[in-house]
Order: structure tokens, then sequence, then C-alpha cells
């Protein structure tokens, strides 16, 4: 991570209002829990990455996941919340499948740290998977570096790549050098993780 840029911050999911403390069960659960969520987030300075760590959850339904990951990361990609990105740690063998399946029928993702390596949980499309597991290794890269990497045959199409990666907030960016003649603008994109 760009520590010049980019600002880890660690919040430790805790299943509000459950009858037992690390189970995230029921959909009243999951919505009590993203609100403390994205309150969380609402007061975070731009350029932070929100690690939502799972480390005290036992379990998770897919509504909860649905709750707790889609629907944050919804919010995060319309704009609610700019700037702000989240990523998963701590994520267990028994999260995993409510997570990823919440996600898949949403047709989102989202970077999450298992016990053992960083994953794509969700839906994502091969050609953005493969670019984005690119800008992961390189920790930062521009629209030009990237179509080296990938072999694309115009700028124009790893541009298009990186910026749909940055709406769905799985990369950041931060503006590069000056602004391109005829208006444009120039960025480097990170990596999250």
């Amino acid at each position: 991570m760009n520590q010049s840029w980019l600002k880890p911050f660690r919040f430790e999911v805790q299943a509000i209002g459950s009858i037992q403390p690390g189970l995230l069960v029921t959909r009243e659960v999951g919505d009590d829990t993203k609100e403390a969520i994205c309150r969380q987030l609402k007061v975070l300075p731009l350029n932070t990455v929100m690690e939502l760590d799972f480390l005290n959850i036992r379990f998770i339904d897919v509504s909860c996941a649905d709750e707790v990951v889609v629907r944050v990361l919804a919010e995060l990609e319309v704009g609610e919340l700019p700037d702000r990105f989240m990523i998963l740690t701590n994520v267990q063998e028994q999260h995993v499948e409510n997570i990823d399946v919440a996600l898949k029928v949403a047709k989102k993702a989202v970077l999450a740290r298992t016990e053992q390596e960083w994953r794509i949980f969700g839906e994502l499309a091969k050609s953005l998977h493969d670019a984005l597991k690119q800008v992961i290794e390189a920790k930062e890269i521009t629209a030009r570096e990237l179509q080296t990497r990938m072999g694309y045959t115009t700028i124009n199409q790893a541009s298009t790549v990186l910026v749909s990666l940055y709406e769905k907030r799985l990369v950041a960016r931060e503006p590069f050098r000056e602004s391109v003649p005829g208006g444009g603008r120039q960025f480097k994109y990170l990596s999250l993780v």
C-alpha cells in the first residue's frame, strides 16, 4: 500500500444486536452491523482503506453477508463515501461461501485475506481479474505500464480497465503528474493490499 497516499484503518466487525457474540445471522443484525460500519466510514479521511476484520465472527449467513459486505460496497461504489475503500481480513473458511455467494448474486467483488492468502471474492470478469493481479503485484501502476504488462493494443484499453477497477473500489488512484494536453488527467492506480 502506498503509505503516503492510502491510510489503513482496521475495523473489528461485531455482530451488533446478535443474541450471541460472533454470530452474524438475520437481516436485522446485518443491518445494524452495516450501519455501524457506514458510520465509521463517514468519519474516516479520504483515501482510507477500511480493513473489515472478521477475526471475532464465528459465523455469517448470506443475509448478513449481503448487508455487511455487499451493501457497504454498494455505498462505496455509488460515491456515498468517496475515495474510501474496503478489504476483508481474517476471513475464516466458514465465512467464505456465504460472503462469496452474496457478492456473486450482487455481481460485485472485494479483496479478502483468508487464513492462507489474498483472494478475490464475488464476481469479476477475467480481464479485470488479470489486470487487478498486475496492480497488486506492481503495488502502483499507470495505464501505460498496465498496457505494457498486459499487451493491450492501446493505452485507452488499459485506462478503461483501470477506471473500471477503481469504480468497483478494487484499486485506489491518485493524480499523477500534470494534466494531459486536451484536458484529460493522468492517474497512478494503487493496490489496496
